[in-house]
This record gives structure tokens, C-alpha cells and sequence, in this order.
């Protein structure tokens, strides 16, 4: 565990006492083994090789129980109070301590809606109520997913800093590559040119493997979240790239959209600029709303309406996404209410949360359509856009 990644797991194991404090929670079990629970490189900056169990206790005083391969990687990160290593039984070693620990209320990692907060496997959840008994475990047993949505949504100051720069490397990135872009060139061909940009960089995709392109999409041969093809761009094509980067697995989300001038033009014509316009007249309205206690649908409408005065078909996906340690990351949702009500879009934005802000023109048949996306910080004195806004579209000379 490097210092950085320590640096974290200190920040967000005291966010998670904080909470469990507000919720009157005694411990949060976390039960993880190869790697079976996202939340464990977010809360604990570690991957156990073996299965172990690890007690967040709200007194402060946490305690991992680890194979004795696997305790020295838990003791380096100075979390705990104690480590406690098993040798021939994991539940002998666990009982003793369960019952001198003696919670009355337990948060478990499980959720029927949220898979970023459903790391507890069915195998190990039968193990655990094998250990201490259905009837108990019925007692005391409740979801961490209030807390654990909390911790990954609400940024730290060491998360917001990676973020920052997962951003800037981003903006920079499609600066250099807007530059590099000529007409002719393939979307497998501009794809590559972010490639290159990331591996002079260190740095990698948020999305896929490490070195795959972005999303790049000419609007003639059709938008969906598919990888470059070699389709060749020709004067007149609106070019989609959506991009999300990794730095220190912190990720940014950013979109941009460009245009093909024809040789006799000098700037996009009309039909294509109202697109861009109404994108981006929908962008701002959704950012004026992204403020503490508004709700997700209420966001989500504020970019939508917009779309729809010019219109244009409504937006077939979220306005708004939060980003963190993932592209698309767990919490409120800035999407379209639903009936049945979707829970992540009826609670409410708070401050310390990053959004990805993206109301669409989509149209079909290669009529004009625009994407861009802004990265946006929640704060008490409003929303901060962390990225550099496209306010015009970026256009290619032939």
C-alpha cells in the first residue's frame, strides 16, 4: 500500500465512523476475499489475497481478522487496532472476537439496487449465518448501502485533487488531439491519437482496457457506445468523442463534438449550430440547477426541457452521472423520474459530489446531433465546473 492509496482509506474510514455515528451503527462487517467487494480498494486501499473479515467499529477501534499471509499488507496501513491473523479456522478466530465485540446493529454490504454497495457474496452472507446464527444475524443485520452511497459519492480533499487532474489531463489531451485531427482520417485512426496522448502521459482509458480509444462516432454512420471503426470522416460530418481518463483510479468523463468544415465554409451551417446551441443552453441550465438538495429527476429536467423547446427528441439517458473511483459511480442520478419512482433520482445532490452533465441532441438518419459533457464539483457557494467548457463547436479545415 503505497501513500497515496493510505492517504484514502484514512480519509474514508473516518467519513464511514462520522456516518456510523448518524446512523447509531455499532460496526460495518466487511467480509471480502479475491477481491469479491468493490468497496474494498476504495475503504481499505487493499486487495486480500484470502478471506477476511474486517470491523469498522464506530469507538474508532477497527479491527481486521486476515490470513497470516495477508497480515502484514493489513497491518502496514496502521487503520487498525488490531490484526488478527487465523491459521487452521477463520470462524474460530471470528467467533472470539464477535462475541467480545457483541454489535447491536450491523451494516453488511448488500443492496438490491446499487451493485456498487452489494460486495457481500451469497456464499460468504451463508457463512456468516452459519458463524452466528440466522435468529442473531436477523436481529442485528443492516445494509451499509445509506453509508457506503455517502462515502463513495461525498469526495474527499485527496479524491477531488485526482479528479482535478484527471480532468486537466483530460482538457489538455483534447487540445493537443483537435490540433492532430484532419479530415480523412478514420475514427479508428483519431481514437489513436488519444492513445498516443495517454501513453506520453502515463495514463490510461476510464472505461475498458487500459490503452483502448474513446468513443469516437461520425454522426452519419450512426451514435451508440461502440469502438471506433474505420469509417473515413468527409467535409460536412459532425465527429462525437466521449472520453473518460484514470488518473490514480480517480476518472474523469468528458465530451467534446466537432465539425468537418466543407471547403466553401467558414463556420457550421445553421441546423448544426441550433443543435450545438441548444446542448449547450441545456448544459448551463442543468449546471444553474446543480446545487445541495435539489433532486436528481429535478436536474435531470432543468437540461431536458431545454432540449425539448428546440424540438429536438428528448434525451434518452441521464443528464447527469456522478464520476469518482468509477467512469459511471454509484449515488444520485440526474435522470428522468420514473413510475415506479427509480430511488437514485428522488434523493438529493449534495456538496462534495462530481457529476458528468450531458443533455443530448440525438437525432436518427445523420440529422444533426451533439454531445458535450462538462465535469462539475457541488460546493456550498454553488457548482464549480472543473473542466473547460466547449461553448463553440470545434471545427477541422479540409
Amino acid at each position: 500500500m503505497n501513500s497515496f492509496d493510505f492517504q484514502i482509506a484514512v480519509e474514508k474510514v473516518e467519513q464511514a465512523v462520522k456516518l456510523m455515528k448518524k446512523e447509531k451503527v455499532d460496526t460495518w462487517l466487511i467480509l471480502t476475499r479475491e477481491g469479491s467487494d468493490p468497496s474494498v480498494p476504495l475503504l481499505l486501499g487493499i486487495r486480500s489475497v484470502h478471506q477476511a473479515v474486517v470491523f469498522i467499529n464506530q469507538n474508532g477501534k477497527h479491527v481486521a481478522i486476515t490470513s497470516v499471509s495477508d497480515q502484514g499488507n493489513y497491518e502496514q496501513t496502521g487503520l487498525y487496532h488490531m490484526v488478527i491473523p487465523y491459521h487452521a479456522s477463520l470462524e474460530d478466530t471470528f467467533l472470539s472476537y464477535f462475541e467480545e465485540l457483541n454489535p447491536k446493529k450491523m451494516a453488511l454490504n448488500i443492496s438490491e439496487d446499487d451493485h456498487l454497495c452489494d460486495g457481500l457474496t451469497l456464499g460468504q452472507y451463508m457463512w456468516l449465518k452459519n458463524c452466528i446464527g440466522r435468529e442473531k444475524l436477523k436481529e442485528i443485520e443492516m445494509s451499509s448501502s445509506k453509508i457506503l452511497k455517502q462515502i463513495r459519492s461525498i469526495k474527499s480533499s485527496t479524491e477531488m485533487a485526482c479528479i482535478q487532474k484527471a480532468v486537466e489531463l483530460t482538457d489538455e489531451i483534447y487540445g493537443v488531439v483537435h490540433s492532430k485531427i484532419r479530415c480523412g482520417m478514420t475514427e479508428i485512426e483519431i481514437g489513436n491519437l488519444f492513445v498516443e496522448e495517454m501513453k506520453s502521459r502515463n495514463v490510461t482509458n476510464g472505461l475498458g482496457n487500459p490503452y483502448d480509444p474513446p468513443m469516437v462516432c461520425i454522426v452519419r454512420k450512426g451514435l451508440a457506445h461502440r469502438k471506433p471503426a474505420n469509417y473515413r470522416t468527409i467535409p460536412g460530418d459532425i465527429v462525437i468523442i466521449d472520453y473518460s481518463l484514470d488518473y490514480k483510479n480517480y476518472k474523469s468523463d468528458i465530451a467534446r463534438t466537432f465539425y468537418f468544415l466543407k471547403p466553401d465554409e467558414i463556420h457550421p451551417p445553421n441546423n448544426i449550430q441550433k443543435a450545438f446551441t441548444a446542448a449547450i443552453e441545456a448544459i448551463t441550465a442543468s449546471i444553474e440547477c446543480l446545487v445541495a438538495g435539489e433532486k436528481g429527476f429535478e436536474v435531470d429536467a432543468a437540461g431536458r426541457t431545454v432540449i425539448e423547446s428546440y424540438q429536438y427528441p428528448t434525451v434518452q439517458h441521464a443528464v447527469g452521472h456522478q464520476i469518482g473511483r468509477a467512469t459511471h459511480d454509484g449515488g444520485t442520478i440526474l435522470a428522468a423520474r420514473r413510475t415506479p419512482p427509480r430511488p437514485d433520482t428522488e434523493t438529493p445532490v449534495q456538496n462534495g459530489e462530481v457529476y458528468a452533465i450531458e443533455p443530448t441532441v440525438i437525432q436518427d438518419n445523420g440529422l444533426p446531433s451533439v454531445l458535450v459533457e462538462e465535469n462539475v464539483l457541488v460546493t456550498p457557494s454553488g457548482p464549480k465546473i472543473l473542466s473547460e467548457r466547449q461553448m463553440k463547436l470545434l471545427t477541422i479545415n479540409v
